[in-house]
């Protein structure tokens, strides 16, 4: 049985190893990646069925590269990250297609509930 995957492109590898734990115990298959370019080759190549993706990475934005990756993946759910959470990056993340906005430092709660949501 083929377990639904989960990308998550974030440059904090402890964000990234939270989020896994977290997301396996709900029965995804998750793989992590703390770049941009290597994360959209990864999407492309693997076709995640969830993504989570910083807004803020080393070798580019978040944001800029959500409408491309709505574009290729329509039905892909995204959920971005950011360490900064503020009304603006929030409405700019929902208007480029994301599905939800998670606001660092976050706690499993908050993931679980989402992960609840996304199930529903």
């Amino acid at each position: 049985m083929k377990y639904p995957s989960i990308l998550i492109i974030d440059d904090e590898p402890d964000i990234c190893r939270l989020l896994q734990l977290t997301l396996v115990r709900h029965g995804y298959t998750v793989k992590y990646v703390h770049e941009l370019g290597e994360g959209m080759q990864a999407i492309f190549k693997h076709q995640p069925d969830l993504l989570f993706l910083d807004i803020h990475l080393p070798d580019g934005s978040g944001l800029e590269a959500l409408p491309v990756i709505k574009e290729k993946c329509p039905t892909l759910p995204v959920i971005t990250i950011s360490a900064y959470d503020n009304a603006m990056e929030k409405q700019t993340a929902l208007k480029a297609g994301a599905a939800f906005f998670l606001a660092k430092p976050f706690s499993v709660k908050h993931v679980d509930e989402l992960i609840d949501t996304i199930k529903s």
